[in-house]
């Protein structure tokens, strides 16, 4: 017989809109991770997701039968993404009425994060990493790039950052440890450069970089993985 896992939230929140299938011999390690990824949906769905595990038959023969003659069942493979998957697309520069950018009005045309399976928002090639030798690299003496990044993650996050102590890294003060791991292994995913310590998420941040180029990058990437974190709280996963 097959187990059905549902949170306490979930089952409150009404009946499932979504399953997913697991085989009895998925590695009991990751099984967390599904259940992380479930309740990630059920945020985003704004209703329950059911996680069932198979036991004593191969999963093989249960998609069969779901995908039998009349089972009203299409039950589809989903490839992962290919390692060279196109960047996001770059999304129209929006100013305010003062000049400066309106952070606030361009992030929210993302897509799904990489993470999900959603394009990287920038390609490989053009991978943005932290430059820690300010020294070899000037600043542009018009423009306060770090002032700049750290206006455009208040106003889409309303998250606190300040220079590191490392040359070329901005610390964002996230509301606790779980949250820093989650939301810097996720823009790691959006190839620009992330990790954390404690509690703080640490972003690439330099005088060097350039409004519509980096700066935008990291800005965009803190605000949409912080929106899926918020997602993710709501829907029950809780924060440590």
């Amino acid at each position: 017989m097959n187990s059905v896992m549902e949170s306490e939230a979930g089952v409150e929140a009404g009946r499932p809109t979504l399953a997913v299938l697991v085989h009895e011999g998925f590695p009991s390690d990751l099984l967390i991770d599904v259940e992380e990824l479930c309740r990630s949906f059920s945020g985003f769905l704004g209703a329950p997701v059911a996680l069932a595990v198979t036991g004593g038959r191969p999963l093989e023969a249960t998609l069969d039968e779901l995908s039998g003659p009349g089972s009203g069942w299409e039950v589809r493979f989903v490839a992962p993404p290919t390692s060279k998957a196109a960047s996001m697309s770059s999304a129209p520069f929006v100013y305010r009425e003062d000049g400066r950018p309106d952070w606030g009005a361009m992030w929210q045309g993302f897509c799904e994060l990489a993470l999900y399976g959603g394009p990287p928002h920038r390609g490989e090639a053009d991978a943005l990493h932290a430059v820690e030798a300010p020294a070899e690299v000037p600043g542009n003496p018009e423009f306060d790039a770090i002032a700049e990044i750290r206006r455009g993650i208040y106003e889409t996050t309303g998250l606190f950052s300040e220079p590191a102590s490392e040359p070329g890294w901005l610390a964002v003060t996230c509301n606790s440890k779980k949250m820093a791991a989650w939301m810097a292994a996720s823009i790691i995913l959006e190839n620009v450069d992330a990790r954390c310590e404690e509690e703080r998420l640490l972003v690439p941040a330099h005088p060097s970089f350039r409004l519509k180029n980096e700066v935008k990058s990291v800005i965009t990437v803190v605000a949409k993985c912080n929106h899926y974190w918020q997602a993710h709280v709501a829907a029950g996963g809780g924060a440590e």
